[in-house]
Order: structure tokens, then C-alpha cells, then sequence
């Protein structure tokens, strides 16, 4: 798969097959998401792969947490949708069966160029989401557990002195292909 075919396919994927990912696999993916430009060449990032499926249910119970506090923003954000509801707080707290959640978290929270740390995670974030699709391994970007404050469960659990939590990852071999939302009109100009 070409880079533009990963750009123009790759979809958030919430529901997962069984298979595990390899090791190899993973590693791969990994180290494309370390491969992610970073300001100043900091490399911000700190992965962790959760598969062991002891851990994977800790990651569960935690985002058991999410999902309850998430709520009120759900019924906010699908107040015509009301089914969406539902279907988000399954995936959420069932992962969607994947067999790997990625947790990252950002080194040295305290730098002072927080902003430019950030983007650098969210730059290898997205070579995760790429390097994973180009496999035919999907992946969905959850930003829920950092906005909803569980992000110091997650560290203290997984990551206790690798810096601040920021988005999980699931990561599996995908049992949906969801097609792609509507793009909105007017994202960018050209001057």
C-alpha cells in the first residue's frame, strides 16, 4: 500500500477480529511511530503495547471510568443521534475486542515548549494509525480517557515515569469497514 492509498483509506475502526498482531508487526509499527518529526528532535513520545489479556482487561476497567463521566458529552454531541450513544460507550469500554491498546504518553510534560511537545506525539500518533493501516491493521485514536481525566490512571498503572498520558490507540485486524464520513467544505485555502 502507497502512502496516499494508506491516507485516503485508513478509517477509525470499533470493532475488531480475535487474530493477535504480531510481535513483528508491532514492532514495526512502533518504531514507524518513533520515526514521527518532533520539535527540536526531542521525541516526546513513550509507547506503551498492551496485549497481555490480564492487562487488557485493567485498560477495560479504567475506561469503564471514561465512559461514565463521558456521558453528559455524548448526550451533548449525539442529541439527534441518540444511538451513537450507545455504540461509543460499548466500543470504549469493550475496546471493541482489539487485541492491543496503545497507550501513549508524553516525555517530560514540564518542557516548556508544551505545545510543540504535543504536536510531536500527535505526529507519531498518526505514523502509528498509518504504519498499522498499510498491514491491514486498523486502529482508532481515543482521545476520551485523557479529556475525561484518567489519564493518571493509566500512567500510574502502565507508565508510572514516563511523563503524561495523552491518547490510546486500539490496534487489531479490522470486522468492519466503515466507509468515510463527508469531508466539510472550505478546510483550507491556497494563497
Amino acid at each position: 500500500m502507497d502512502t496516499m492509498e494508506a491516507l485516503l483509506t485508513r478509517r477509525s475502526i470499533r470493532k475488531y477480529r480475535p487474530e493477535p498482531v504480531s510481535i513483528k508487526d508491532l514492532k514495526e509499527i512502533l518504531a514507524a511511530g518513533a520515526t514521527a518529526p518532533s520539535a527540536v528532535n526531542m521525541q516526546h513520545w513513550y509507547f506503551v503495547a498492551v496485549q497481555d489479556p490480564a492487562a487488557l482487561e485493567e485498560v477495560k476497567a479504567i475506561m469503564g471510568g471514561v465512559v461514565e463521566k463521558f456521558q453528559p458529552v455524548l448526550e451533548e454531541r449525539f442529541s439527534r443521534h441518540p444511538e451513537q450513544i450507545g455504540i461509543t460507550n460499548r466500543f470504549l469500554s469493550t475496546l471493541g475486542g482489539a487485541p492491543v491498546c496503545l497507550l501513549v504518553f508524553m516525555l517530560k510534560p514540564d518542557y516548556p515548549d508544551r505545545d510543540g511537545a504535543m504536536q510531536s506525539v500527535s505526529a507519531a500518533i498518526e505514523n502509528v494509525l498509518l504504519a498499522a493501516w498499510a498491514k491491514g491493521i486498523g486502529s482508532c485514536w481515543l482521545s476520551a480517557p485523557q479529556r475525561m481525566g484518567f489519564g493518571p490512571a493509566f500512567q500510574r498503572r502502565f507508565a508510572p515515569d514516563k511523563g503524561e498520558f495523552v491518547a490510546a490507540v486500539t490496534l487489531g485486524y479490522p470486522d468492519q469497514q466503515p466507509k468515510m464520513p463527508p469531508r466539510r467544505d472550505g478546510r483550507y485555502l491556497i494563497v
